[in-house]
């Protein structure tokens, strides 16, 4: 018994030394959060009337369809009016000032989480990976004393005085997660262009993405292997520098690389708030500088509540065997879904677990393009490219394709819409009514028609002119 006690000891004591998290990169994790939910909800009022609106282009009804999750409160598919979805939009943006401040921290997480999720699944088809990032580190913040330092809660300031760090479960959750973020994305980058280093090359070709920066870097062929391996490599190598345990300077340096990549991608693509939600995590990770206070026994470091440390070890538990098994399926997250049982599943479901990370996976495409959407409304007036703010249709490409969508939400619904092959009605019905309602002496007419162009570039024959494909068409009567 005493060595089996010993034993248990032991690797308690390890455990504690890989797992723990500095109190004031907490602070500024809940800080990061508010900001970062603010500013998507910023972004996300710009199309309100078209991604959230009744008459949008999709109904609530339908929006979960289009969803692998489930939000436990989805009071945004609820809403009966438009007026009632503002006022949910405004009551989750003082939730995030509120976190912001470190108001009542630990009930202030808990709604920003059931709100994050249920503006998620009010329209499934816009998210991307900075929203399934964000809801699984809203699913850590919950189980950890954001509160702690720099804010007006009381309560957890109190429990946490002259403590510096938090150890156990919860702090395993956030580091694991953010490790398998990178840990999994490079299982998947398995393709041809990644082992004969020309996967960054293609990458920077992809016009609806690339900055003005990746297109220069373009010019140094060299440069795009070392960029290729190095992308590699650091996914492979930082995310077990991140378990450096009391060696801080590992977890330190795990930190820096995978900050240094996201920065890269800042500077060279257009990927929306992905670079900034990764940033948040890392940020989160870095452990403190300054030596612990002999005062502060690391028994005393553990969360006061038993429950915590319960429930964190099962989500931990949840998460490892979920990444295991999508591994061995070849990344394909819903058929591991289909094949485990419904409620262990509705489980997955609920907490964001059921993730697949892979960008640029197995290969970055080899294909880009941009779509024309020509309406002509029998008139005067010669038809106009919808997408192109009602301009003239003109068959070139466009000089700066981001400029091509009226934001980031969308050019992901239209990409999604585009590649999953689903209905473009709701999406062009929308669309027109608004030309029509900005140019009030267009209506639809006998001849009317509309017409969804997409013209397609093979980036490996860079010569070869755009290909042609009518996505869309329809005439009215």
């Amino acid at each position: 018994m005493s060595f089996a006690s010993g034993m248990l000891q032991s690797a308690g004591c390890l455990f504690r030394r890989i797992f723990f998290l500095d109190l004031r990169m907490l602070a500024c994790f809940r800080m990061g959060l508010g900001t970062i939910t603010l500013i998507d909800l910023y972004q996300r009022v710009t199309s309100f009337e078209a991604h959230y609106g009744l008459h949008g282009c999709l109904p609530p009804a339908e929006a979960p369809w289009f969803a692998n999750f489930i939000s436990l409160l989805p009071i945004h598919c609820w809403a009966v009016s438009d007026s009632a979805q503002i006022l949910i939009f405004v009551i989750h943006a003082l939730a995030a000032v509120a976190l912001i401040l470190g108001f009542q921290t630990r009930w202030t997480v808990v709604i920003c989480w059931l709100l994050l999720n249920s503006l998620h699944l009010r329209n499934p088809i816009l998210l991307y990976g900075a929203d399934r990032e964000l809801a699984v580190l809203f699913l850590w913040a919950m189980l950890l004393p954001l509160g702690a330092r720099w804010s007006v809660d009381n309560q957890q300031k109190c429990q946490w005085l002259g403590k510096d760090r938090v150890e156990g479960w919860a702090c395993a959750g956030l580091i694991l997660q953010v490790g398998l973020i990178y840990f999994t994305s490079v299982f998947s980058k398995s393709g041809e262009t990644w082992r004969d280093g020309t996967a960054v090359e293609l990458a920077f070709h992809l016009d609806i993405y690339t900055r003005d920066l990746g297109r220069a870097l373009l010019e140094y062929p060299t440069l795009m292997k070392v960029l290729t391996y190095s992308t590699l490599a650091i996914e492979w190598i930082a995310p077990l520098l991140l378990l450096g345990g009391r060696h801080k300077k590992l977890r330190l340096l795990g930190c820096g690389l995978l900050i240094g990549m996201q920065c890269g991608f800042l500077a060279c693509f257009h990927l929306g708030l992905f670079p900034w939600v990764s940033m948040l995590a890392l940020i989160a990770l870095i452990p403190a500088t300054k030596a612990e206070s002999p005062s502060n026994r690391r028994e005393a470091l553990q969360s006061p509540m038993p429950w915590n440390n319960t429930l964190s070890a099962l989500l931990v538990t949840m998460m490892l065997s979920w990444h295991a098994t999508l591994i061995a399926m070849p990344f394909s997250q819903n058929t591991l879904l289909s094949k485990i049982p419904p409620s262990l599943s509705w489980s997955f479901k609920v907490t964001r677990l059921a993730q697949s990370w892979s960008m640029f996976s197995p290969d970055p495409p080899e294909t880009d393009g941009w779509f024309i959407l020509a309406y002509d409304a029998e008139g005067p007036m010669p038809p106009v490219d919808l997408w192109r703010r009602s301009a003239p249709v003109a068959w070139s490409k466009p000089k700066q394709m981001k400029n091509m969508f009226p934001s980031e939400r969308w050019k992901e619904w239209i990409l999604k819409i585009h590649t999953r092959g689903l209905r473009w009605d709701h999406t062009i019905d929308y669309l027109i009514r608004n030309h029509e309602e900005k140019h009030e002496n267009t209506s639809h007419k006998t001849g009317s028609q509309v017409e969804l162009w997409y013209l397609e570039e093979t980036l490996k024959r860079p010569g070869a002119g755009a290909e042609k494909h009518l996505l869309f068409q329809k005439k009215y009567p």
